[in-house]
């Protein structure tokens, strides 16, 4: 054999003897796994959408991070706890604030730019349940998409992306997740085998109508698990966040925590005050704001954002800005924006450690899919972008770890990848799916398992779902809508379960009080 021949065998052998790992999600979550990982392994990326379409692309608060030399992970720590009703995890309350600042630190070091003073600072924002800036923006009020491309930019050619493929099945031997069974646009069911998976499929917010998550938001990640067996926690707390973009009933996007950080408060169509008698006032947690808002409309008022007192409004804000002139609001004219509560972010999901490991061996989660505890019962505002860089992390450094201890180094790369063509494929092959609409299912959940509930309506609800058969009908059967109502009606299964199970309120789930008809027992 030539030298020439011998050499390039030598540097196949090299790159088939690396990990594969399989990261379902094109989020911040996922992205930042792939660039710790993409010298070290073989990384497939899968997303249904394309790498653009995520939460992390939408998010316009920033990231909170203390790196203000007034600040400290210590108070970081003491806001994310309360927050959180207390309900975290200490030891991921202590991870992220303490790694947080050396994850963003990194980022800036590696080229990105966040905004900063005239001086040449880092620029700290104000928002709710922080009691003091430490919130880093890049692009005003576009961080998510500023940070998220900036991370993608980083991943070299050597990643392989598969977009707009859906993750239908995980893919299990002896106890084990061995990889993903995939379909294509053109419906092909394809199996790739992986060393180790990763769920980085953000939650679970177009369950609700009125909400602030991509289109692509369906509870994926967590239906797979649930599927496969695989331990989920803290169902019971979706996070509602208390201003949304509201015209005709519909929405039209979030309105930045932000705003209410620079200066603006919540008002009805006569100017009073909304939050002015709830301590913290207009900067209280999420769940505390959410609650007097709807208390509020259900008494008849419409509620708006007051701008009056921010100064620069359309300089700072330039995504709002945008938005709010795509829907011809005359913010200038009258200084208010037209806002209602939406699901916003799912403290609960697939249960993992500290480093992201599921119950099931050689299956991660890291994001919002995953609960290791970090948001309790309410999730901090703008922690969840600080989650991704920091579970990513750490997710990155334990399967490059265990890979190595396990000798697992290549093993997927030497088992062929199949594909076949969709099961349900031909009309005569499917079996028969009753599901409810997407939007029936979603105005179930929003009366049902929203911002207030009761057992009567819980319990009702689960009657209510056990007339389909999104449990038992398999993935691959079903049509891409169909299999994203199924996904959807197992997570709200969950969460109404939870939801029975957690005795008081506590955090983002509350219990309306019982009219004198209901019983706690029906």
């Amino acid at each position: 054999m030539s030298q020439v021949k011998q050499s390039k065998r030598l540097i196949s052998q090299q790159v088939t003897t690396k990990p594969r790992v399989i990261v379902v999600g094109a989020g911040l979550a996922g992205c930042y796994l792939a660039a710790q990982l993409q010298t070290k392994c073989q990384v497939i990326m899968v997303t249904k959408g394309t790498r653009a379409q995520s939460n992390s692309m939408l998010a316009q608060g920033g990231i909170a991070v203390a790196l203000d030399p007034g600040d400290s992970p210590q108070q970081h720590e003491q806001d994310t706890l309360a927050a959180g009703d207390y309900h975290n995890r200490k030891a991921a309350v202590a991870q992220l604030v303490s790694d947080g600042p050396i994850e963003v630190r990194q980022l800036i070091k590696n080229g990105m730019q966040f905004d900063q003073t005239a001086s040449g600072e880092l620029a700290f924002g104000l928002e709710g349940a922080h009691q003091r800036p430490r919130v880093v923006h890049a692009d005003g009020d576009q961080t998510g998409a500023a940070v998220t491309s900036f991370v993608q930019g980083q991943l070299t050619t050597a990643i392989q992306w598969r977009e707009e493929t859906a993750v239908v099945r995980l893919c299990q031997r002896e106890g084990r997740c061995v990889g993903v069974l995939t379909r294509d646009q053109a419906g092909a069911l394809t199996r790739i085998n992986g060393d180790a998976v990763v769920l980085a499929t953000g939650g679970l917010g177009n369950l609700y109508d009125f909400t602030t998550n991509d289109a692509t938001v369906t509870g994926d990640g967590m239906a797979l698990a649930l599927r496969a067996g695989v331990t989920l926690t803290d169902m019971a707390f979706v996070q509602f966040h208390p201003t949304l973009l509201s015209l005709q009933g519909k929405c039209y996007g979030l309105i930045t925590e932000a705003i209410r950080g620079a200066g603006a408060v919540l008002v009805d169509e006569v100017g009073t005050r909304i939050m002015a008698q709830v301590p913290q006032q207009d900067l209280a947690p999420r769940d505390v704001v959410a609650r007097q808002l709807t208390v509020w409309r259900a008494q008849g008022h419409q509620t708006f954002l007051d701008i009056s007192a921010v100064a620069d409004f359309e300089q700072h804000f330039i995504g709002v800005t945008a938005n709010l002139d795509a829907h011809q609001v005359p913010f200038r004219q009258t200084k208010l924006i037209p806002i209602q509560p939406g699901a916003h972010f799912m403290m609960g999901g697939i249960q993992a450690d500290l480093t992201g490991r599921t119950s099931m061996a050689g299956l991660w989660a890291i994001g919002e899919v995953a609960c290791n505890g970090v948001h309790g019962a309410n999730r901090l505002a703008s922690n969840s972008l600080l989650d991704c860089l920091v579970s990513g992390a750490k997710a990155a450094q334990d399967i490059e770890r265990t890979c190595q201890e396990q000798g697992r180094v290549g093993r997927a790369a030497s088992v062929t990848d199949a594909t076949t063509a969709s099961a349900a494929g031909a009309a005569n092959q499917r079996p028969i799916v009753k599901l409810p609409s997407l939007a029936q299912l979603q105005e179930q959940a929003w009366t049902n398992l929203g911002i207030e509930r009761t057992h009567h309506q819980l319990h009702g609800f689960l009657r209510w779902l056990d007339q389909f058969n999104a449990e038992t009908v398999a993935p691959e059967d079903l049509s891409p809508a169909q299999n994203t109502i199924a996904n959807l009606c197992l997570c709200a299964r969950a969460i109404a379960q939870a939801a029975l199970a957690q005795r008081q309120s506590l955090g983002a789930h509350h219990w309306k009080e019982a009219r004198k008809d209901e019983s706690c027992a029906s």
